[in-house]
């Protein structure tokens, strides 16, 4: 089983990033919990389509470490497309597949773009795409979506731990995101980061003008920064709280109101449902027991208990997918 195989793997021995393999690491003493998440997703995705793995075309957007291409593979799926931004990430999955003796049969470095281009170029269109903690974190989900939607309309599913229903997870990813922009332990936030980046490419500023902009920036990338002052345009002041890496554009954690992710699928014609994550039980007896009630409670209660999942799953079809 893939479980086994994946713990068997020697990742010291692996030509991958110190990155890679302790993000694996950190990883390995969930696995069975990460599995199962995979494997309701997986089956949530088949009962959308209604056809056999053996059919089917599939996405892992986001994949990161690959073990859910490589379920997918093991799940026996046709044909299994993994991408992700890293290169690390890519290279990674790489040396997991050669060790495994299957994974993805495709692996893409890139953004959604990237994929549209390659899909686009070999005249693939997918049946499905899975993104496993991926789309909190996308700079931008208008182009993200038009790229997808540019190579198929398609069922998507995508889990995320940024869910806004839960005050106790909202709470948290709130003191992250705080630190995250205004800076810890010495080193500058990413507000700092802004602020010497325009110190550096408008030096005729005055510091009142650099500590203006270097907070109405908040949300955008390096190269949107300078195009926001020109242009006079502040970033939204949507949320007191979200924020990313000015260098990458990667999102914090953000959480995102559901009516925000509909207000992007309309144009699509795009259906969102929203279900709630369930807890690890895969602990110690005494550590499970608080998991299995509270599993309970979220099987009983349906979308009246999202305040108390952990994550969520965000489920998009579209007329022509469905």
């Amino acid at each position: 089983m893939i479980r086994d195989d994946l713990r068997h793997i020697d990742y010291f021995s692996l030509d991958i990033s110190d990155y890679s393999r302790n993000y694996i690491l950190r990883l390995l003493p969930n696995l069975d919990y990460y599995l199962q998440i995979y494997d309701r997703c997986i089956s949530i995705l088949l009962s959308t389509l209604r056809r056999q793995p053996s059919q089917l075309t599939v996405v892992d957007y986001g994949g990161g470490h690959g073990f859910l291409s490589c379920l997918l593979k093991e799940r026996g799926f046709a044909r299994v497309i993994y991408i992700d931004f890293n290169p690390q990430a890519a290279s990674a999955v790489t040396a997991v597949r050669q060790c495994l003796g299957y994974g993805p049969d495709v692996i893409l470095q890139g953004d959604a773009a990237t994929l549209r281009l390659w899909c686009q170029q070999n005249a693939i269109r997918p049946d499905g795409l899975l993104g496993m903690d991926v789309i909190e974190h996308i700079y931008r989900l208008d182009t993200f979506f038009a790229d997808l939607y540019a190579i198929a309309p398609m069922p998507m599913l995508f889990t995320t731990g940024s869910t806004p229903y839960n005050p106790h997870v909202v709470r948290r990813l709130h003191r992250v995101m705080r630190s995250d922009e205004h800076g810890r332990n010495g080193q500058p936030g990413f507000c700092q980061l802004r602020r010497q980046y325009l110190a550096e490419h408008l030096p005729q500023f005055s510091a009142q003008e650099l500590d203006y902009w270097a907070e109405h920036t908040r949300g955008l990338r390096y190269d949107d920064l300078i195009k926001a002052v020109v242009s006079k345009t502040p970033a939204p002041a949507v949320d007191p709280y979200n924020t990313c890496d000015p260098t990458t554009g990667s999102w914090t954690e953000r959480i995102l109101p559901i009516k925000a992710y509909r207000q992007l699928l309309t144009p699509y014609g795009a259906r969102l449902s929203v279900t709630g994550g369930f807890y690890n039980t895969h602990r110690s007896p005494f550590k499970a027991l608080p998991s299995r009630l509270l599993n309970l409670m979220l099987r009983i209660g349906g979308k009246g208990c999202l305040f108390l999942a952990p994550f969520i799953i965000l489920q998009i079809d579209t007329p022509a997918a469905s």
